[in-house]
């Protein structure tokens, strides 16, 4: 290059990102373009571009100024970079020094870091330090994402809603960073959906209804867009998932591989972090467990686009594994009309099971008999009542916490006498009057203390016995549902029967969650 005497086309690179952290102000954008400016106007140079990136981290060189830059070299147009530091240019002490040691060479690039006092062309002892300022960069980039994602890690733990977009059915509050409040445009949309979900519907019914309707799906909503977008099925089962709709804020969920890419990963559920009850809940808690629970149990046949009640029960006896249904569509290469669905174990095409085919349609009447004469048989309400009770031991948790309370009452009384008592004794001159502070004090401070914690407990108290109200409401509703026995809806099944095997004979067992019964 100086052989050549060619003249100078410079480039002014800029970058700005998050990891310079409370140097944000010193290497601003308007910081930087007047450090370089100054150097090329004081040097007589020929500046031809500017190239910024700006809130673009330096552990990638997949920038949009940069990759310019490079096309504008590859062309020709220049053959001179200058920056205000060397860690403008990049933290990657791999990829900076392909750059420094490779690329610009061969490109015949002049390479100038205005405060490091580095210039490729003024001097050649920048290639014995480079490397080293390159690797303090690359770990000064790794310690700024450590710290970057302990304090996303303590926002997560306090609940702090941190996603770019709101989930369907909220907004963010305009009052309140990283908290969500309810969009009342939407909402009633998701409390449909769970609704439906719970009177049966399977989710490819759910689809077809907001679709039918009109109902813009959440990526159209969110984008505004004037043409309806349609439902998918794995948007919807996402949507009965989440916890969000129940007050809780779910955060942790993907993480990336290295602070040197931005490709992340899934998680498993139970490294989520969850905080509860954060902000408004759309569906209450116990028809989110619902929903939950038939949605393990649930399934559609993908073939036959039909819903079978008891499949997700049916188990084989032999095997222990799931018993399949399903149906011929075909026959001799014409679609049959009304396929007749059969029981199947998966096993059994494996080798690793007895064959097993029978009808569905029979099996599912005999159970509905079956399940019919079991609670005219057995299910007296007051029976069922304390077979519920058994398992919740309410009456147990509330004898507790009225136990606690009377202790803490107890306490406070003990105090209030000991306080009388030291009156008395001072008045009959058996204590001085510091002394009849000091410890009037103690005694103070200790019943300031458990009348605080009484008051406490007295709160958590009523908020628990209107929640036991509740649930005893819910029970005498849950177990009219079962008494009236008009129709079995897939939820009151899964709520009645724990497994029904089947073996190789068609013997058939039916389980309920509190007594076994044998049929064929």
């Amino acid at each position: 290059m100086r052989d050549n005497c060619e003249k100078f086309k410079v480039a002014s690179y800029i970058r700005l990102s998050r990891e310079d952290g409370d140097k944000q102000e010193s290497e601003s954008i308007g910081n930087q373009r007047d450090m370089i400016q100054r150097y090329v106007e004081e040097n007589q140079l020929e500046l031809v571009d500017e190239y910024v990136d700006d809130g673009v981290s330096g552990t990638t060189f997949d920038r949009p100024g940069f990759n310019r830059l490079i096309a504008d070299i590859e062309s020709g147009k220049i053959n001179m970079i200058v920056t205000k530091d060397f860690s403008r240019l990049g933290r990657e002490y791999i990829q900076l020094g392909h750059y420094m040691e490779v690329y610009f060479p061969e490109h015949k690039i002049r390479y100038v870091a205005l405060n490091d006092g580095i210039d490729t062309f003024a001097n050649s002892s920048w290639s014995e330090l480079t490397p080293f300022r390159a690797i303090i960069n690359d770990s000064y980039a790794k310690d700024i994402s450590k710290k970057v994602r302990s304090v996303l890690r303590e926002k997560q733990r306090k609940g702090e809603y941190m996603c770019t977009y709101a989930p369907y059915g909220y907004q963010k509050d305009l009052t309140q960073k990283n908290h969500l409040v309810v969009d009342e445009n939407v909402a009633y949309v998701v409390r449909k959906i769970f609704n439906l979900y719970l009177a049966g519907n399977s989710i490819h019914a759910i689809q077809k209804y907001l679709n039918e309707k009109g109902i813009q799906s959440p990526s159209g909503y969110a984008k505004n867009l004037s043409e309806i977008k349609k439902w998918n099925v794995v948007t919807l089962r996402n949507l009965l998932q989440n916890k969000v709709y129940i007050g809780h804020t779910v955060a942790n969920k993907r993480v990336k591989i290295s602070y040197k890419t931005k490709k992340r990963v899934k998680l498993p559920e139970e490294q989520y972090v969850v905080t509860e009850y954060t902000h408004d809940a759309i569906i209450s808690k116990e028809d989110f467990e619902k929903v939950q629970f038939l949605l393990k149990k649930r399934g559609m046949n993908q073939k036959t686009k039909r819903e079978y009640c008891l499949r997700g029960l049916l188990k084989c006896k032999t095997c222990h594994s799931h018993l399949e249904v399903g149906a011929k569509l075909t026959k001799k290469g014409k679609v049959i009309k009304n396929p007749i669905a059969y029981i199947t174990c998966r096993n059994s095409r494996k080798g690793f099971c007895l064959p097993q085919h029978l009808n569905y349609g029979e099996l599912e009447k005999v159970i509905f008999d079956c399940v019919d004469n079991f609670l005219k048989m057995h299910c007296e309400k007051e029976k069922l009542e304390k077979i519920y009770q058994r398992y919740q031991n309410q009456n147990v948790a509330e004898s507790k916490k009225d136990k606690e309370l009377e202790e803490i009452n107890k306490q406070i009384n003990d105090l209030t006498r000991q306080m009388a008592i030291l009156y008395e004794d001072r008045l009959k001159g058996i204590i001085t009057e510091s002394d009849f502070v000091h410890y009037g004090q103690k005694i103070r401070g200790k019943k300031e203390i458990l009348e605080s914690c009484k008051q406490e407990m007295e709160e958590k108290l009523g908020f628990y016995k209107d929640v036991v109200k509740e649930k005893k409401l819910k029970i005498d509703q849950l177990v009219e549902t079962f008494l009236k026995k008009e129709c079995f809806s897939k939820r009151v099944l899964f709520q009645l029967i724990e497994k029904i095997e089947i073996d190789e004979k068609k013997n058939v067992w039916l389980k309920f969650g509190f007594r076994e019964k044998k049929g064929k």
